[in-house]
């Protein structure tokens, strides 16, 4: 039988091109992934990190223990993709966001909105972090979590600084003030309901004006 030669097909950058099989298996083992990730947040919201079993898991998702394992390693792994579940999306829009060339009371609007769209979008996932967290704070993956929880902190700040260098605030403090801002709207995942009498745009809106009211530099 004659030899056949089969051509690998590599990317722009020299590295051989993953074959469209291999990529839709991929993709179906995320979107997998991701659907374990917020079932286990809906849970761990509910009954607690350190209260739920693996045997509750294994019923919530409706895989075996050999098929859950097939997809985390431990629980804690569960923890920390719903961190990153709800502050990737939050990480994007707030970069864009940093990026125009906005007032900064208008950059911070903008951000209110995002923060508070992302708690309505993704309360079990705050919710299990912000009550859990330090279930993983001894673990290597912490400092990921803590560098991209800085980072939207620092997007906060940045904007705070510049509205003060643009005499639209006055911030004497701004990383105690970014604290501020994002405690004013980060524990609406406690009492939020999406049915309830408030959406997450009047929630934001009112918080921002609140908070821009204290800032705001008086023009005389």
């Amino acid at each position: 039988m004659a030899d056949r030669t089969v051509e690998r097909a590599t990317t722009s950058k020299g590295r051989p091109r993953r074959r469209p099989d291999r990529a839709l298996s991929a993709a179906k083992y995320d979107a997998k992934h991701q659907e374990l990730v917020d079932i286990a947040a809906h849970v761990f919201a509910r009954r607690g990190f350190h209260a739920t079993s693996i045997d509750d898991l294994v019923e919530a998702t409706g895989l075996t223990r050999g098929g859950l394992y097939h997809y985390i390693a431990r629980k804690e792994d569960l923890l920390i993709a719903a961190h990153e579940r709800f502050i990737e999306p939050l990480l994007e829009n707030a970069r864009a966001i940093a990026a125009e060339a906005l007032p900064a009371d208008d950059a911070l609007r903008r951000l209110a909105h995002a923060l508070m769209h992302d708690i309505a979008t993704y309360q079990d996932q705050v919710t299990v972090f912000l009550h859990e967290w330090r279930a993983i704070e001894t673990d290597p993956e912490w400092s990921h979590v803590r560098e991209a929880r800085r980072e939207f902190e620092w997007i906060v700040e940045s904007i705070l600084r510049r509205g003060g260098a643009e005499g639209r605030f006055i911030v004497r403090d701004p990383h105690l003030t970014c604290l501020g801002f994002l405690g004013m709207i980060n524990y609406a995942y406690m009492w939020y309901r999406p049915h309830g009498p408030y959406t997450a745009d009047a929630i934001a809106e009112h918080f921002v004006e609140i908070f821009l009211s204290g800032i705001r530099a008086q023009v005389a």
